[in-house]
Protein backbone atom coordinates (compact mmCIF):
# COMPACT_ATOMS: atom_id res chain seq x y z
CA UNK A 1 0.00 0.00 0.00
CA UNK A 2 2.85 2.20 0.19
CA UNK A 3 1.94 3.25 -3.81
CA UNK A 4 -1.29 4.59 -2.65
CA UNK A 5 0.12 8.16 -1.11
CA UNK A 6 1.60 8.67 -5.08
CA UNK A 7 -1.08 7.70 -6.75
CA UNK A 8 -3.28 9.55 -4.38
CA UNK A 9 -1.14 12.81 -5.44
CA UNK A 10 -1.15 11.93 -9.18
CA UNK A 11 -5.37 12.41 -8.60
CA UNK A 12 -5.01 15.88 -7.66
CA UNK A 13 -2.45 16.95 -10.18
CA UNK A 14 -4.74 15.35 -12.88
CA UNK A 15 -8.14 16.06 -11.16
CA UNK A 16 -8.64 19.91 -13.28
CA UNK A 17 -8.22 17.04 -16.34
CA UNK A 18 -11.10 14.88 -15.65
CA UNK A 19 -8.34 11.78 -14.78
CA UNK A 20 -9.89 9.85 -12.10
CA UNK A 21 -7.94 7.61 -9.70
CA UNK A 22 -9.42 4.42 -8.58
CA UNK A 23 -8.37 0.90 -6.73
CA UNK A 24 -9.75 -2.54 -6.87
CA UNK A 25 -9.48 -4.42 -4.30
CA UNK A 26 -9.45 -7.70 -5.54
CA UNK A 27 -7.79 -10.26 -2.74
CA UNK A 28 -5.96 -10.20 0.55
CA UNK A 29 -2.63 -10.69 -0.71
CA UNK A 30 -0.93 -11.58 2.16
CA UNK A 31 -3.45 -13.45 4.13
CA UNK A 32 -2.90 -13.52 8.07
CA UNK A 33 -4.83 -14.47 11.37
CA UNK A 34 -6.08 -10.62 11.57
CA UNK A 35 -7.28 -10.23 7.81
CA UNK A 36 -7.88 -13.88 6.28
CA UNK A 37 -8.85 -15.23 2.83
CA UNK A 38 -12.38 -13.95 2.09
CA UNK A 39 -15.26 -16.03 2.62
CA UNK A 40 -18.15 -13.51 2.12
CA UNK A 41 -18.77 -10.62 0.51
CA UNK A 42 -19.50 -8.96 3.78
CA UNK A 43 -15.81 -9.50 4.90
CA UNK A 44 -14.42 -8.67 1.97
CA UNK A 45 -15.70 -5.15 1.89
CA UNK A 46 -15.13 -4.80 5.49
CA UNK A 47 -11.38 -5.27 4.82
CA UNK A 48 -12.12 -2.78 2.02
CA UNK A 49 -13.17 -0.36 4.64
CA UNK A 50 -10.14 -1.35 7.19
CA UNK A 51 -7.45 -0.68 4.44
CA UNK A 52 -9.25 2.61 3.28
CA UNK A 53 -8.99 3.09 7.08
CA UNK A 54 -5.96 1.72 8.24
CA UNK A 55 -3.67 3.89 4.98
CA UNK A 56 -5.83 7.07 5.29
CA UNK A 57 -6.69 5.91 1.47
CA UNK A 58 -8.38 9.17 0.10
CA UNK A 59 -9.30 7.29 -3.60
CA UNK A 60 -12.39 5.54 -4.18
CA UNK A 61 -12.20 1.82 -3.84
CA UNK A 62 -14.58 -0.63 -5.62
CA UNK A 63 -14.83 -3.72 -4.57
CA UNK A 64 -14.20 -7.01 -6.94
CA UNK A 65 -16.61 -9.57 -6.26
CA UNK A 66 -16.13 -12.86 -4.38
CA UNK A 67 -14.85 -15.03 -7.88
CA UNK A 68 -12.63 -12.12 -8.66
CA UNK A 69 -13.75 -11.71 -12.00
CA UNK A 70 -12.22 -8.36 -12.34
CA UNK A 71 -9.06 -9.81 -10.78
CA UNK A 72 -9.09 -12.51 -13.46
CA UNK A 73 -9.64 -9.96 -16.28
CA UNK A 74 -6.83 -7.80 -15.84
CA UNK A 75 -4.47 -10.01 -14.67
CA UNK A 76 -3.68 -12.28 -11.24
CA UNK A 77 -1.43 -9.92 -9.49
CA UNK A 78 -1.96 -7.71 -6.29
CA UNK A 79 -0.80 -4.76 -7.79
CA UNK A 80 -1.13 -4.56 -10.82
CA UNK A 81 -2.27 -1.03 -12.75
CA UNK A 82 -4.04 0.13 -15.65
CA UNK A 83 -4.27 3.34 -17.71
CA UNK A 84 -7.78 3.44 -19.53
CA UNK A 85 -8.26 6.16 -21.77
CA UNK A 86 -11.67 7.99 -22.60
CA UNK A 87 -12.79 6.00 -25.40
CA UNK A 88 -12.24 2.81 -23.21
CA UNK A 89 -8.64 1.66 -24.27
CA UNK A 90 -6.14 0.16 -21.76
CA UNK A 91 -3.22 2.63 -22.69
CA UNK A 92 -0.95 1.39 -20.26
CA UNK A 93 -0.85 -1.13 -18.01
CA UNK A 94 1.77 -2.77 -15.68
CA UNK A 95 2.52 -5.64 -13.23
CA UNK A 96 3.47 -3.06 -10.65
CA UNK A 97 2.61 -0.09 -9.57
CA UNK A 98 4.71 2.89 -10.61
CA UNK A 99 4.01 5.96 -9.91
CA UNK A 100 6.57 8.01 -11.50
CA UNK A 101 5.84 6.16 -14.41
CA UNK A 102 2.07 6.18 -14.60
CA UNK A 103 2.83 10.66 -14.08
CA UNK A 104 4.88 10.06 -17.39
CA UNK A 105 1.84 8.45 -19.10
CA UNK A 106 -0.67 10.78 -17.91
CA UNK A 107 0.98 13.52 -19.44
CA UNK A 108 1.41 11.70 -22.71
CA UNK A 109 -2.11 11.32 -23.34
CA UNK A 110 -2.66 15.28 -22.62
CA UNK A 111 -0.29 15.66 -24.92
CA UNK A 112 -2.33 13.62 -27.24
CA UNK A 113 -5.18 15.29 -26.69
CA UNK A 114 -3.75 18.56 -27.57
CA UNK A 115 -2.20 17.50 -30.58
CA UNK A 116 -5.62 16.31 -31.32
CA UNK A 117 -7.06 19.85 -30.53
CA UNK A 118 -4.60 21.30 -32.90
CA UNK A 119 -5.06 19.11 -35.57
CA UNK A 120 -1.92 17.49 -35.33
CA UNK A 121 -1.91 14.13 -37.32
CA UNK A 122 -1.01 11.16 -35.61
CA UNK A 123 0.72 8.78 -37.44
CA UNK A 124 -0.09 5.64 -35.49
CA UNK A 125 -0.20 4.56 -31.86
CA UNK A 126 3.19 2.85 -30.54
CA UNK A 127 3.47 0.32 -28.17
CA UNK A 128 6.81 0.34 -26.18
CA UNK A 129 7.46 -2.36 -23.72
CA UNK A 130 10.14 -2.12 -20.87
CA UNK A 131 11.22 -3.80 -17.37
CA UNK A 132 11.70 -1.14 -14.49
CA UNK A 133 12.76 -1.85 -11.00
CA UNK A 134 10.76 -0.95 -8.32
CA UNK A 135 12.50 -0.52 -4.88
CA UNK A 136 11.25 -2.49 -1.73
CA UNK A 137 10.26 -0.16 1.46
CA UNK A 138 11.37 -2.41 4.23
CA UNK A 139 9.34 -0.90 6.77
CA UNK A 140 6.38 -0.46 4.95
CA UNK A 141 6.44 -4.24 3.98
CA UNK A 142 7.12 -5.62 7.16
CA UNK A 143 4.05 -3.34 8.89
CA UNK A 144 1.65 -5.20 6.28
CA UNK A 145 2.98 -8.34 7.06
CA UNK A 146 2.80 -7.46 10.55
CA UNK A 147 -0.90 -6.09 10.37
CA UNK A 148 -1.81 -9.74 8.90
CA UNK A 149 -0.62 -11.90 11.16
CA UNK A 150 2.04 -14.26 11.68
CA UNK A 151 0.25 -16.62 9.20
CA UNK A 152 0.94 -14.33 6.40
CA UNK A 153 5.11 -13.93 7.90
CA UNK A 154 5.06 -17.46 8.32
CA UNK A 155 3.84 -18.13 5.21
CA UNK A 156 6.31 -15.53 2.95
CA UNK A 157 9.10 -17.68 5.27
CA UNK A 158 8.33 -20.92 3.76
CA UNK A 159 7.89 -20.06 0.33
CA UNK A 160 11.16 -17.66 0.34
CA UNK A 161 13.31 -19.18 3.13
CA UNK A 162 13.82 -15.54 4.88
CA UNK A 163 12.02 -12.30 5.42
CA UNK A 164 14.03 -9.62 4.17
CA UNK A 165 11.96 -7.42 6.61
CA UNK A 166 10.92 -8.85 9.27
CA UNK A 167 13.85 -10.14 10.48
CA UNK A 168 12.75 -10.31 14.64
CA UNK A 169 9.61 -12.69 13.22
CA UNK A 170 12.62 -14.55 10.94
CA UNK A 171 14.37 -16.03 14.34
CA UNK A 172 11.18 -16.52 16.06
CA UNK A 173 10.23 -19.00 13.40
CA UNK A 174 14.17 -20.36 12.84
CA UNK A 175 13.54 -21.77 16.81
Amino acid sequence: MGEVPPLTQLSHKYRERDFEFLIVYVRESHPGENFPHHCSWEEKVGHAHKLKELESVELRILVDDLQGTVHRQYGLLSNMIYLIDREGTVVYKSDWTDAAELDEVCASLIRLEEMKKQGVPIIRKGISERMHWIPMDPVLRERVYRRSGEKAIRDYFQVFGFLPYATDAEKKIRR
